[in-house]
């Protein structure tokens, strides 16, 4: 080979780099982001984009150190900007996380084949005809032995990261910044190194790696080492991940016991009332009956009347064609009562309806909770709660309208957040909503929020299903 041609196979060296790095740059990004947000079409375009700048900059003739890894943030920045501000923690986490994997291939790469260079360029006796020539071919080998490392490197990494994230997760600032730790201290001491690597001195060149020998060693190990620090950041957050999804589980198994709970001691009550009231009848229907035999139609018309009344309150005031929800719905507007709100139901949930009482009482409870919640929270003459149910077609629309003080508090992944529950549950705050969520999506169904001037408003649509979960 000449050395026209090895320059040429330089140039290539760093045209393939930027490609290869284009192309893991997509793979990192399938890895942590939803499909729904971030399909096939728009990971090869993000991809392409990163390796357009990359190749302009490598073919500008003048030093472009540190450009590529700025532009290419604000890009990323602005991109997932556009697609999702949602997802902004997890496109920053994964850009520096890919320049990550780079690092930790330049630095071995560096120090090893810095070393295999000397030994070969060494071995070579450039007294024998042909010997510039063997130094190209070898040259050349190199380069392309450097490309097969870096592609097995950045896959084995990438192979790496996949194995621990099977789950994509939301990810919040803090937890982006703290993922992005390790990213960062390699990218300092990368352009420390680089820096201190080759210095031009007055009369000679001043090469690092010839003066401290057991840098060939120590490079790579603190490559593995900075890799090793990444990837255990990760997979703590996976972990703590995985727990606080366990956690907020166990809070809606709760949640959804304490329903049930509520349910038979409120169903107990009202029979209670029920057995006494059927005692108390026993007697009173042996006093109409004195009345009449005594022909005292007057006192027995009034004392009837009186019975009337009575049967009246202790009956339930809102029918919904389903004990469970009559239960729920009659209980949340005594509560209603004692806030001095105004609450009105137009609720229609029949047995046969495909969709389990139990999970309509859930969906039920929690909404008409979080309503008392927010109305407790303001003046009696501007408190008032709605709540409908109908079918339509083949699905069961729920609305709830409440009004509150119309400010809402969200967390860091833009729930909706309990002010009460924040207070003293910490993280397992917003529990109630999750679990209409979790329902929702059981029935093949959605769950939309609103609010606008100081009315909040809910709506869930269940899709009815052939099965007949009801409790009778």
């Amino acid at each position: 080979m000449t050395e026209e041609q090895i320059r040429i196979a330089q140039q290539l060296y760093g045209i393939i780099m930027i490609l290869i790095r284009g192309a893991f740059l997509g793979l990192f990004l399938d890895l942590f982001l939803e499909k729904e947000i971030l399909n096939r079409a728009k990971i090869i375009m993000i991809s392409a984009v990163m390796t357009i700048i990359g190749l302009i900059l490598f073919a500008i003739p003048f030093s472009t150190r540190g450009l590529y890894s700025l532009i290419g943030l604000i890009v990323i920045a602005i991109v997932f900007w556009l697609i999702n501000p949602k997802v902004l923690p997890h496109s920053i986490f994964v850009f520096f996380l890919w320049n990550n994997v780079f690092y930790v291939w330049y630095l071995a790469n560096f120090a090893i084949f810095n070393e295999i260079t000397d030994k070969v360029t060494g071995a070579i006796n450039y007294s024998k005809d042909g010997a510039i020539e063997r130094l190209w071919l070898w040259m050349f080998v190199l380069i392309v032995a450097q490309i097969v490392f870096m592609a097995l490197t950045l896959f084995g990494e990438y192979l790496v990261v996949r194995k621990l994230c099977q789950k994509k997760y939301d990810m919040s600032w803090t937890e982006a910044l703290y993922l992005s730790v390790y990213s960062a201290v390699s990218y300092i001491i990368c352009y420390m190194i680089a820096d201190v690597m080759v210095v031009p001195l007055e009369k000679e060149v001043f090469f690092l790696l010839d003066e401290k020998r057991g840098m060939v060693f120590t490079l790579p190990l603190l490559a593995l080492l900075l890799f090793i620090g990444e990837i255990s950041a990760i997979a703590t957050w996976q972990r703590y991940r995985r727990l606080k999804e366990e956690e907020l589980r166990l809070q809606e198994e709760l949640k959804q016991q304490e329903f049930i709970r509520k349910k038979i001691e409120y169903t107990e009550k009202y029979h209670d009332r029920i057995r006494t009231l059927r005692h108390d009848m026993a007697g009173k229907l042996m006093i109409l009956k004195s009345f009449l035999e005594n022909k005292r139609y007057e006192d027995a018309s009034k004392f009837l009347g009186e019975m009337n009344i009575e049967l009246s309150t202790n009956s339930m005031r809102i029918s919904t064609g389903n004990p469970v929800t009559d239960i729920v719905i009659n209980e949340a507007a005594g509560q209603a009562d004692n806030l001095k709100c105004e609450f009105r139901a137009d609720f229609s949930f029949p047995k046969e309806s495909g969709i389990g009482a139990t999970d309509m009482g859930i969906i039920l409870n929690n909404l008409l909770d979080n309503a008392m919640e927010a109305v407790a929270a303001i003046p009696e003459n501007e408190r008032y709660i709605k709540i409908t149910g109908e079918f339509k077609e083949n699905f069961f629309l729920i609305r709830a309208e409440n009004s509150f003080d119309g400010m809402l508090k969200r967390d860091l992944d833009s729930n909706i957040v309990s002010r009460k529950r924040q207070q003293t549950d910490g993280e397992l705050h917003g529990i109630g909503l999750k679990s209409v969520m979790s329902i929702a999506d059981k029935y093949l169904g959605t769950m939309d929020i609103s609010s606008e001037n100081k009315v909040f408003r809910v709506r869930v649509m269940l899709q009815s299903t052939e099965d007949d979960y009801s409790l009778h």
